[in-house]
């Protein structure tokens, strides 16, 4: 068939538009941007074991140092979350700190946590109090922060019952670690140092993977379940 010059016009102009929102179609279905912790699927955690090198953080009366005991249920916490399905870095993985001076040492906890690619940050801690007769688990977010608020009240939720402790509130404070991460962030105090029954069950194995279990699956709750393996 013959096409006179304005049909073969009509016909070049058509097929310029049908290549031209062709390309408007991938570009739009390649656009949707995704953060380096979501390329393979799973989350990134940033797991945070409190103080460490000189800043052995709070002491139990019989000279048991927090840090050392933060850096423990850090660890299987890794471990948990792992098992989860999440990707995880610790900002320490020794007894060291992370800098010579404690304001460096934040510092390098800040950047470690707002790095590219994580999604959530828990810092681990012991307590202390005045009181010796105060005990038991806490977490707290940054004040006003609404998933903050979330993401705590679902790990004190899951470390309560698991522990077979009362119910207890997410508490809202102004910590450096909880303030200064741009992820979701929740701050654990495991128990009471100052506590003797807390100091017991603070240095259990047993009970602290289950707080390290517990804690874990909190985030995992928070997170939708998103990476709970089959």
């Amino acid at each position: 068939m013959r096409l006179d010059g304005e049909c073969r016009r009509m016909l070049n102009k058509v097929r310029t538009l049908g290549a031209a929102l062709l390309v408007t179609l991938l570009a739009a279905l390649f656009s949707v941007e995704t953060t380096p912790a979501a390329a393979d699927g799973k989350l990134t955690i940033v797991v945070d074991p409190g103080h460490g090198g000189t800043d052995g953080g709070a002491v139990s009366a019989d000279g048991i140092q927090e840090a050392g005991l933060n850096l423990t249920v850090a660890k299987m916490l890794k471990q948990e979350l792992e098992g989860l399905g999440f990707e995880v870095i610790l900002t320490r993985e020794d007894e060291n700190s992370l800098a010579a001076t404690k304001k460096a040492d934040m510092a390098a906890r800040r950047s470690i946590m707002n790095q590219a690619g994580v999604d959530g940050v828990v810092s681990v801690h012991m307590n202390k109090f005045t009181d010796c007769a105060v005990h038991g688990p806490m977490a707290f977010y940054m004040e006003g922060s609404e998933e903050g608020a979330k993401l705590a009240k679902a790990v004190i939720d899951c470390i309560t019952a698991a522990i077979g402790a009362p119910e207890r509130l997410a508490n809202p404070g102004d910590y450096y670690v909880i303030r200064e991460s741009d992820p979701v962030a929740v701050l654990v105090e495991c128990g009471f140092l100052s506590n003797s029954d807390d100091v017991r069950l603070l240095t259990d194995p047993a009970h602290q993977k289950i707080l390290a279990k517990a804690i874990a699956q909190g985030v995992n709750s928070y997170f939708g379940g998103v990476n709970m393996l089959d």
